[in-house]
């Protein structure tokens, strides 16, 4: 969520604002992440990152003004959200209808004829176009400056193009497969589990609930006579329809986090208000359909239990003060507050809500950092979790790696209905699959890993099948080349199966080819319950992790006769000299004497950071190995 600096200073005295770097600390701190900040249309544009438990009420400037009031303690000179509502006059030329199935509770329009659309006066432009919004017409810059200033989305039609002279606004259901054209030209199909407004006279869609309006009562340049809406639409139909359509707005961003039902008529009315100012018209009145039904609810929460869950003493001075600038409306009942919060604060709900809240605004900072007392008891030890860490570390022990695969795939026994990729349409019903491809990818990048002979891998994940959903264990083995690769690689199963059923005391299934996977929720009722969680395997000293290198790698070997008395290091200390930053591996593979001289044979791995290595790059290096070489009495290159 983008906020103007200017923008944000129209809701306080002038100069009661700080900077915007004061700014960006305190919202950093206390309440948002920042994103960061940027120079735009003349403005400092602060860019917020708000959370899905804060969205419903900071997805605007007027939610990042009364955050900031909040914990700045400085009163805003006005907020539109604490007026009162009157709907006056009543329209007798608009009605509404909402069918119980549509997934709108609420509704409220308003009629204002005479209109004249034209260009946004320049306040209007640039204010949008620091947010990067680009200005269309002074009536839906209107709505669109409603959304980023409230947090309420609003629509409006041209009401010249409804059937008859009475414009009848109705909510249902769509019907399936039924197409709409959106604004912008782009025609969609709709299934019966989406809703729409329609023109209730001739039943037509004009809008998808929540999400988007479409051409059919598009207001243009020649329109004069306008309906103005607003609604709250059910949050999870509403981000279910964007999902599936792949037309995630604004708008729909902000009713999928469930903004407050009474925002709505607050929306119309700053529409309103604003188009009357820079449109013209005269408001012919309102209509209401619905009710607003979702309303806050005292909880309950005491000194003493938001001092024991924050770890300070907070008291009652305190918390009074703290509830009064988040605007919450308590009573005290002996040591209970009943704090009910401001109509537009849909996250507090139980008492860790108010706890939170009360915490972050004292601040934390003030909180004393100090060592948890002892549990009072050992809580039980998770049976699945413990043999789960037992099979890790049996694994990782044998030299296993483990890795962590997608669970959609492009085949299994459940299809996703709206899938991301046409090779992620299906939840995976195995885990040797994805184990398969790693022991392909691990094989041609074995040299780099230092692993000649063997590669070995393993996953403990879910796999999802029409009887559910099961934890399974694979291991997948890949032994290179192709001299007696089934022997050996059935060799390294019968090792890691006898591992695995010595640390779990059970049989488990024969190796398929080269990979192993079982059951882990289907073994767990035949094993006995653990008293202690695994330990975890030691890590050896000298471990060092590094950033991988997206270039290929390049191996060459290297052989050498030198006396036998020859300390093999001043060997590798010529290589790696030579080799320099690109050489990544030098592992010697083979040593035999013979007639009083010692043959010693090396991998070179080479790779760049930068490029991808060519012949001729890796050929001076090997040049000016054997040059050097060459130079000791005694040594022939094989």
């Amino acid at each position: 969520m983008k906020v103007s600096y200017e923008w944000l200073q129209t809701f306080f005295e002038d100069g009661a604002l700080p900077s915007v770097e004061r700014l960006e600390q305190v919202l950093m701190f206390q309440a948002y992440e920042i994103e960061g900040v940027e120079e735009n249309e003349g403005t400092s544009v602060i860019d917020v990152d708000v959370l899905p438990n804060r969205a419903a009420d900071s997805l605007s400037h007027r939610g990042i003004a009364r955050e900031i009031s909040t914990l700045l303690n400085i009163p805003m000179k006005d907020d539109p959200l604490r007026k009162e509502l009157h709907f006056e006059p009543t329209a007798d030329s608009i009605s509404v209808s909402l069918m119980p199935d549509a997934s709108c509770t609420y509704y409220v329009a308003a009629r204002i004829k005479g209109v004249s659309v034209t260009e946004s006066p320049d306040w209007l432009r640039k204010r949008l176009a620091a947010l990067g919004q680009k200005s269309i017409n002074n009536v839906v810059d209107a709505t669109n400056y409603v959304l980023f200033g409230l947090g309420q989305p609003t629509h409006v039609f041209d009401a010249a193009k409804f059937v008859g002279e009475t414009p009848k606004i109705g909510v249902r259901r769509a019907k399936q497969n039924e197409k709409i054209v959106l604004l912008g030209g782009a025609e969609v199909t709709l299934q019966d589990s989406m809703s729409v407004i329609t023109d209730a006279q001739s039943d037509t869609s004009i809008a998808i609930a929540g999400v988007k309006g479409g051409v059919v009562a598009e207001v243009t340049a020649e329109t004069n006579d306008i309906l103005i809406e607003a609604a709250k639409f059910d949050p999870v139909a509403t981000r279910k329809t964007a999902q599936a359509l792949k037309l995630r707005t604004d708008a729909s961003a902000r009713f999928e986090n469930n903004v407050a039902d009474a925002l709505a008529g607050y929306g119309v009315q700053a529409v309103v208000a604003l188009i009357l100012e820079i449109a013209g018209g005269e408001l012919d009145g309102y209509v209401e359909a619905g009710a607003i039904l979702e309303k806050n609810k005292p909880v309950p929460v005491t000194a003493q239990r938001a001092s024991r869950l924050l770890g300070t003493e907070i008291v009652e001075g305190e918390i009074e003060d703290i509830l009064t600038r988040l605007e919450c409306v308590y009573t005290k009942e002996g040591d209970t507050f009943m704090v009910t919060a401001p109509f537009e604060r849909r996250d507090i709900t139980i008492p860790e809500n108010v706890i939170e809240e009360l915490g972050r605004i004292y601040g934390y900072n003030k909180i004393k950092s100090e060592q948890l007392p002892s549990p009072e008891r050992t809580p039980a030890i998770h049976k699945k979790f413990g043999y789960i860490e037992m099979i890790r570390n049996t694994l990782t022990e044998l030299g296993s790696t483990e890795v962590y695969l997608y669970s959609l795939r492009d085949n299994g026994e459940i299809a996703l209905r709206n899938a991301l990729a046409s090779d992620k349409d299906h939840l995976r019903s195995n885990l040797a699959d994805g184990v398969v491809e790693v022991l392909d990818k691990s094989e041609r990048m074995m040299p780099l890993l230092g692993l000649y002979e063997i590669v070995s891998v393993f996953e403990i994940g879910d796999v999802f099948l029409t009887k559910g959903e099961e934890t399974r264990v694979c291991i997948g083995v890949r032994v290179a080349g192709s001299k007696k690769r089934e022997a050996r690689t059935a060799a390294a199963f019968v090792d890691i199966k006898t591992a695995l059923e010595e640390a779990l005391g059970t049989t488990l299934p024969d190796a398929d080819g080269e990979t192993l996977e079982f059951s882990l929720d289907a073994l767990l009722d035949t094993l006995p319950n653990l008293t202690a969680y695994p330990d975890a395997p030691v890590v050896s000293d000298g471990v060092v992790y590094c950033a991988s290198s997206q270039y290929p790698f390049v191996l060459r070997d290297l052989a050498i006769w030198v006396p036998e008395d020859t300390d093999i290091e001043q060997i590798k200390e010529i290589v790696n000299r030579n080799g320099g930053a690109l050489l990544k591996r030098n592992d010697l593979f083979d040593t035999f004497s013979k007639d009083g001289r010692t043959s010693y044979a090396f991998h070179l791995v080479f790779q760049s950071d930068r490029e991808t290595l060519t012949d001729g790059n890796i050929g001076v290096i090997m040049s000016a190995i054997e040059h050097e070489f060459a130079a000791k009495e005694g040594w022939e290159i094989r």
